[in-house]
């Protein structure tokens, strides 16, 4: 499948996987067990800063290998490496990504997940600390 017939099928995907977003208040009994690789007492789960990825339901779509969580339709890549991937795929800055999204995420971001101003710089924090982990550990794979 060429990549301009993906671009035009993953709207489709997105709003399949995202539809029906009615999430119970509290993702961990229910999102965990069937998105984290990890067991749900397992480290990874208890990383708190998974829970703002868990509560907007981003592992519908996306895996979280830093966290041990496995999106079961991995339509989307994994966001533990979304600092440097947006940088690759959409030659803009994570940061101004989120501010001003494109394709796939500009749609999923306008009408499936609301982030507020806070939850927006939440996760660019987290996606930076992660990718900066990642730099230290020299995982780093330009």
């Amino acid at each position: 499948m060429s990549s301009k017939s993906l671009l035009l099928l993953l709207p489709l995907l997105v709003t399949a996987a995202c539809s029906g977003e009615k999430k119970p208040a509290t993702t961990a009994d229910s999102a965990a067990p069937q998105s984290a690789t990890a067991s749900h007492d397992g480290p990874a789960s208890a990383d708190p800063r998974a829970a703002i990825f868990l509560n907007k339901g981003c592992p519908q779509c996306h895996s979280i290998s830093a966290f041990g969580i496995k999106s079961p339709a991995e339509i989307g890549p994994d966001l533990t490496l979304a600092y440097e991937d947006v940088q690759t795929r959409f030659s803009m800055k994570l940061e101004d990504f989120l501010h001003n999204p494109t394709g796939t995420m500009q749609m999923v971001l306008s009408s499936q997940i609301q982030l507020s101003t806070a939850e927006r710089d939440s996760i660019i924090h987290i996606l930076k600390g992660l990718h900066e982990e990642r730099e230290e550990a020299g995982e780093d794979h330009d």
